[in-house]
């Protein structure tokens, strides 16, 4: 068995930690009795590290509970928020302020506040000798080999065009128990983006990742705020071109009572001859 290959412990998460510890940071990071690694509310993130108010000291380590079923990617997250830990231990030691990453240093790159010079550093240096962590610096479920895209179940995603000249528009994702309601969905677009049409799409559940999720009702929750997608076309069209994408259709086409106009189209003269 290859090093870093051994069986990960998906349910003893301060176990890992302390491997992974050991491991990959040589024993150097001393977080405290009372700090607790755990599943737990990360929001959109894969995981939260947790700061003592007023200080620079790591009190818990929040992790997707999404990731029980996705070792390799848990491990790789959970060593990826070691390294930010890492640095505010190194800030407290030396009162060093380089070690936060809060600024840009010169002659280094900077993404944003706690990605910087140290941080880089530090995953490409660990990359380097640890192949099979695959540390990237903004990690998203479901991307990469890290994950078994076998365990991610598919989603459906609603496709809204909102503005057809500026090529604009929304997706949503359905809730996973939510019914294929054509008429509610309509509903939606409408109310609330003026759109006639829209599509329903099946995806791949990772592609699903960003967009907001419908309550079971196909409604929007009260405090959402979706992001209106620029170019698109160009999205939903790679969205389809997708090698797991399937495109669902309506089901109720036809129920709808028919205009009047629609009526008389329908209308035989030979169906009443004999009044």
């Amino acid at each position: 068995m290859s090093f870093g290959a051994d069986p990960i412990a998906c349910n003893n998460l301060r176990a890992l930690f302390d491997l992974c510890n050991e491991r990959y940071f040589n024993q150097a990071l001393r977080p405290g009795d009372n700090f607790t690694v755990r599943y737990g509310n990360t929001g959109h993130s894969l995981a939260r590290l947790r700061i003592g108010p007023g200080t620079h000291t790591p009190c818990a380590m929040d992790l997707s509970a999404r990731l029980k079923d996705h070792p390799l990617a848990l491990r790789s997250i959970l060593v990826r928020e070691m390294i930010p830990m890492l640095g505010r231990q190194c800030y407290r030691e030396t009162g060093d302020n380089r070690f936060l990453d809060q600024a840009p240093l010169y002659g280094h790159l900077f993404i944003e506040p706690g990605i910087g010079a140290f941080f880089l550093a530090q995953m490409e240096h660990l990359n380097l000798a640890f192949p099979e962590l695959g540390l990237t610096v903004k990690p998203r479920f479901g991307s990469g080999s890290l994950f078994d895209q076998r365990r991610i179940p598919t989603a459906r995603v609603l496709v809204v065009p909102v503005n057809a000249l500026a090529n604009t528009g929304i997706i949503y994702r359905l809730h996973d128990r939510a019914p294929t309601d054509w008429k509610r969905l309509r509903e939606t677009a409408w109310l609330h983006h003026g759109a006639h049409e829209v599509q329903l799409l099946k995806v791949a559940g990772a592609l699903a990742e960003t967009w907001p999720v419908l309550r079971k009702d196909n409604q929007p929750r009260a405090n959402q705020r979706p992001r209106l997608e620029d170019n698109f076309d160009l999205l939903v069209q790679e969205l389809r071109d997708h090698r797991l994408t399937a495109e669902l259709r309506a089901t109720d086409i036809g129920t709808e009572p028919d205009t009047i106009s629609g009526q008389f189209a329908h209308w035989r003269p030979e169906a009443y001859s004999s009044y």
